[in-house]
């Protein structure tokens, strides 16, 4: 059967309605802390001829697939496409970090994640295999009960109409002990359960990971033993493992490994086919690597550093791993996040590229950029005093740039859309933005900062004190606001800003609530430009003078393209992004090809999961709205 036509099965239509429901597929929730993210294109193998993406859950230790094209749950059952999906099993206990999705063939799909409760990688089979064109999940197989009679007392105790589940039986050693008057049972990967065992009477784990009853007599203290196989497996890279990145076009990850003992990591690099580490990259004496970002083209990977403020560029030798040549960059302090952004130049039309890195470091709320060909950072704002990103004012939660271009809402001075690739960016504050990649700006919406509305009215007084006096606040003909914000997106701040009028200096003084008094006054007749570059406004002398005193009120919208809320499904309410995880941009091509239809055929999108919301949106990153909801 080619590998298109399995395609089509493994992700039909809901039209199969009145089919039987396997009893094990549905569950009663989905997500459960979601954060980390992971995309399988088509083209690097598996059964579906779509994107699908993976979300870690942190609370429960599944792993949920998605159908990223169509904004569904993956439907990957031939029989019910329209249940929810089989999830993957790893346990409760379990706190998944950084994924990789990985395609050994047409066939199977395996998912990699960084497990930071128990310092693992765990290599998890998400589809086996396929059978008459279905997508199969692996085989789940328990192991024979052993009974352990501490007392010697010659109680024996079984277990009978052991049920297991696909989605929530993981690999793991289950213990039941018996108190005197019930059984306590745990999991080695799910935990201590809530519910105990009664003799006798049928028993269903916290999250119907197994089912059984207990049979026989037993003494306080004697114990029930027994595993469960979900081809869920463990691999020990020689210390915590705190991050995981794909090496594009080949059967690599690299992970990010930490050995608390001695206070070091290192690199090691993992073979996907073998289960083997083929080598590890030595790390400067104290690093401890967590975050990747790469640059394929030049075989290049960036490694962010949580406790040294360094990031380090990697040409990573495959073959050898310890011979890889390593680059120090120093930054300002440890790094939160980290994404590359390469665009290239159009020599035919004089345009010049550029190859900037993206670091978000851990002493202020901002991402500064860093140009490797110039080998500087740039400085989004030379009017104030801080080199680096603007102030995003809330810590970075992750950073994913886009592989491509999009239209920007705001306008070029010739009066069309800016294009630009950009990186997304969330932060802790529960938004999502995204900042240009050539300068690092916040994108900001059409016509960029200004003075706010409330109620359709204008947040602009004028308070005249003393004598009448008539100055007029002039309105800029380029952009018909009477004050201008900054274009760098960032800099103008949501602020409420305060001109007094000094008669003594003949000036106006300026202060705005968050930015402070300013040092440069403003004269009339004159265009003023605030210290930082936020604000610019005109002032024009009317036909009776300024008086002492006289004010100008104002308060100025930030102007950023910033999303931070979605309405959920059937809600009529916003239901705010209550602690966002690392956005994840991917890209896919949708709609009739030639004719000018290509660049819009091409979606970019930002998959971004709301750890306490327990959902996660797919955010269209041309026009910034919310495609699809997954909960």
């Amino acid at each position: 059967m080619s590998r298109s036509t399995l395609a089509v099965i493994a992700l039909l239509a809901p039209i199969f309605i009145g089919t039987a429901c396997n009893r094990d597929t549905t569950r009663h929730f989905t997500f459960d802390g979601p954060e980390h993210s992971a995309v399988l294109y088509p083209d690097a193998g598996g059964p579906f001829w779509t994107e699908v993406g993976f979300v870690a859950n942190t609370r429960d230790g599944t792993i949920v697939p998605l159908d990223l094209r169509h904004g569904t749950f993956l439907g990957d059952q031939f029989g019910g496409p329209f249940l929810r999906p089989r999830v993957v099993a790893t346990g409760e206990l379990r706190q998944l970090g950084q994924l990789v999705a990985w395609a050994p063939d047409d066939r199977s799909v395996v998912v990699f994640a960084a497990d930071l409760h128990f310092g693992v990688l765990v290599e998890a089979t998400y589809i086996a295999s396929v059978e008459d064109g279905e997508p199969q999940p692996p085989a789940v197989a328990v192991s024979p009960a052993v009974f352990v009679d501490a007392d010697d007392s010659g109680d024996s105790a079984g277990l009978e109409k052991i049920e297991l589940r696909r989605g929530y039986t993981t690999t793991e050693d289950w213990v039941l002990r018996f108190d005197g008057e019930a059984w306590r049972v745990q999991g080695s990967r799910s935990g201590m359960q809530y519910k105990e065992a009664q003799p006798g009477e049928r028993f269903e784990s916290d999250n119907k990971e197994v089912v059984f009853t207990v049979t026989g007599s037993a003494s306080a203290g004697d114990e029930l033993r027994f595993s469960t196989d979900s081809g869920v497996v463990e691999h020990d890279l020689g210390g915590l493992v705190l991050g995981v990145q794909e090496l594009e076009g080949e059967d690599l990850l690299v992970a990010a490994v930490w050995d608390p003992v001695d206070a070091q990591g290192h690199l090691a690099v993992f073979d996907m086919l073998t289960r083997s580490v083929v080598g590890r990259v030595r790390l400067p004496s104290g690093a401890q690597p967590w975050r990747f970002a790469a640059d394929p083209a030049r075989g290049l990977l960036y490694v962010a550093d949580a406790a040294l403020p360094s990031v380090y560029q990697i040409a990573l030798d495959r073959a050898l791993p310890e011979a890889s040549l390593i680059e120090e960059l120093s930054v300002p302090a440890p790094v939160n996040a980290i994404a590359f952004l390469e665009e290239p130049g159009v020599e035919a039309w004089d345009e010049l590229g550029y190859r900037h890195l993206f670091v978000a470091p851990t002493d202020g709320d901002r991402v500064d950029v860093y140009d490797l060909e110039a080998e500087r950072w740039l400085d989004a704002n030379p009017l104030d005093e801080v080199l680096g990103g603007v102030d995003l004012h809330s810590p970075v939660v992750g950073l994913s740039s886009s592989p491509g271009p999009i239209r920007l809402a705001q306008l070029a001075n010739h009066g069309a859309r800016v294009e630009s690739r950009v990186v997304a960016v969330t932060t802790f504050d529960g938004s999502l933005r995204m900042l240009e990649g050539d300068t690092g700006c916040v994108a900001i919406v059409t016509g960029g900062p200004s003075i706010v509305y409330e109620n359709s009215v204008i947040q602009l007084t004028f308070v005249d004190k003393g004598n009448p006096s008539n100055p007029v606040l002039s309105t800029d003909s380029a952009t018909q606001r009477q004050v201008v914000g900054n274009a760098c997106g960032g800099v103008t701040r949501g602020e409420t800003w305060t001109l007094t009028y000094d008669g003594t200096v003949g000036a106006w003084k300026v202060e705005g609530n968050v930015s402070g008094e300013q040092a440069a006054l403003l004269y009339e007749d004159r265009r003023y430009v605030s210290d930082d570059g936020s604000i610019s406004l005109l002032i024009l002398s009317g036909t009776s003078p300024t008086s002492d005193g006289d004010q100008y009120r104002f308060s100025m919208g930030d102007g950023q393209l910033r999303m931070s809320e979605t309405v959920r499904l059937g809600g009529t309410t916003a239901t705010v992004f209550e602690l966002p995880g690392p956005p994840l941009v991917y890209q896919y091509d949708a709609g009739p090809t030639g004719g000018g239809w290509d660049r819009d055929r091409t979606k970019i999108e930002a998959l971004v999961p709301v750890m306490n919301g327990d959902f996660a949106v797919a955010v269209r990153l041309q026009g910034f709205s919310v495609q699809h909801l997954f909960e």
